[in-house]
């Protein structure tokens, strides 16, 4: 073939429509926002359970330090809790945090 015969071939091929490639950019476009919208729903979420867990530790620290054994205990210090088992030497003590969330054993000496 001729380099005349490649050019006519080349120019009685047709593209895309203006149509079609404005239909093809609205489609991608809607699954774009699609997709920035579920990220965004997910860093919302993301959010909320970082606080949640922050509001958990910052609770849950304080009560661990509180109910920690360490054999001796002052009568001021003393936590209040219902005794579960009593013994002749120790006695383990049922504590349960302010808003009665966390709950946990604790011994103490029985005097």
């Amino acid at each position: 073939m001729t380099k005349f015969a490649n050019t006519i071939k080349a120019a009685g091929e047709r593209g895309f429509t203006l149509l079609e490639v404005l239909a093809a950019v609205v489609i991608l476009s809607l699954a774009y926002v699609a997709v920035l919208q579920s990220f965004s729903v997910s860093l919302r979420n993301i959010a909320k359970v970082e606080k949640s867990r922050t509001t958990q530790f910052e609770e849950l620290e304080p009560f661990i330090r509180k109910s920690k054994f360490t054999g001796e205990v002052d009568q001021e210090e003393a936590l209040e809790g219902i005794p579960f088992i009593e013994g002749s030497k120790y006695r383990l003590v049922e504590v349960v945090s302010e808003n009665e969330e966390l709950a946990t054993l604790v011994m103490e000496n029985a005097f």
